[in-house]
């Protein structure tokens, strides 16, 4: 059991903003860390060209989690790119892709003269995302809403572009649960998830911390209102089948589509 298991997303939240530091240090102290980042330092000066990192699977699964593309290890094809293209250009990968993710794993990672762990400011660098990543996923594992609302609140700021949110799951998942918009959204094609959310997302709001941060807010207490209808609709679903059963009924209870389904995608409009 973590440090922040039990407590509401409110309570998590606000325990989080003001002991980051030492919540952080404790995580770390109860984790795997210190044998990835000991390799990886053993490693860093071998790492020489981008098929360099790429042959050596523990160090890049280190380098891609250090910039938020963990999930990523095995794309190598589409890292070669990002790590040999030129960022800046409208062509490259990075540009295309449009998830700020990729683009920041670009910026930090095509420029090979000198490498860019070949100086003690550039291992540092890596290290510090590797221990960041690290930490959210630990608070992941205590409440799934604050480590979404901590990576958002990292990433989210300055972003000016709609499909630069929806190119990034996290950050999609955030918006659509503080907006109250259903599961069935992921159902939709590309073109319907845009219209829905153009007229609902207001991008000038991410343009500073203190934007984002009211915008993590309302995700948090969204969060916890799902939570309490989960468990109200679960503990009301036990009560029905307890009651057909106690009244000796044969026939049990029946679900049709058209009960569950009713009015999901009004929710919508």
């Amino acid at each position: 059991m973590g440090l922040l298991t039990g407590f509401d997303n409110a309570t998590g939240w606000a325990l989080l903003q003001k002991n980051t530091a030492a919540i952080e240090k404790t995580y770390a102290a109860s984790g795997s860390d210190a044998n990835d980042i000991a390799h990886f330092k053993a490693v860093a000066a071998s790492l020489t060209t981008p098929d360099a990192l790429l042959k050596d699977y523990r160090a890049l699964s280190f380098v891609t989690t250090a910039y938020g593309l963990g999930s990523e290890v095995g794309q190598t094809a589409i890292l070669k790119k990002l790590m040999t293209q030129d960022p800046t250009s409208s062509t490259s990968l990075a540009q295309q892709l449009a998830d700020p993710a990729y683009l920041k794993f670009a910026t930090a990672m095509s420029n090979w003269s000198p490498p860019p762990f070949s100086t003690k400011a550039g291992i540092d660098k890596a290290v510090a995302g590797y221990q960041e990543t690290s930490f959210e996923a630990s608070v992941g594992q205590d409440n799934t809403a604050l480590q979404e609302a901590t990576y958002f609140s990292k990433n989210a700021v300055g972003l000016t572009q709609l499909s630069q949110l929806m190119a990034n799951k996290p950050l999609l998942d955030v918006v659509t649960t503080a907006l109250g918009i259903p599961s069935a959204f992921g159902a939709l094609d590309y073109t319907q998830q845009v219209a829905i959310l153009t007229p609902r997302v207001d991008m000038t709001q991410f343009a500073t911390a203190a934007g984002v941060q009211k915008f993590v807010q309302k995700y948090l207490a969204m969060d916890q209102i799902k939570q309490g209808q989960a468990s109200t609709s679960a503990n009301s679903l036990v009560s029905l089948f307890q009651s057909s059963g106690a009244s000796g009924s044969s026939g049990g209870l029946t679900l049709t589509s058209q009960a569950l389904g009713s009015g999901a995608l009004n929710l919508l409009a």
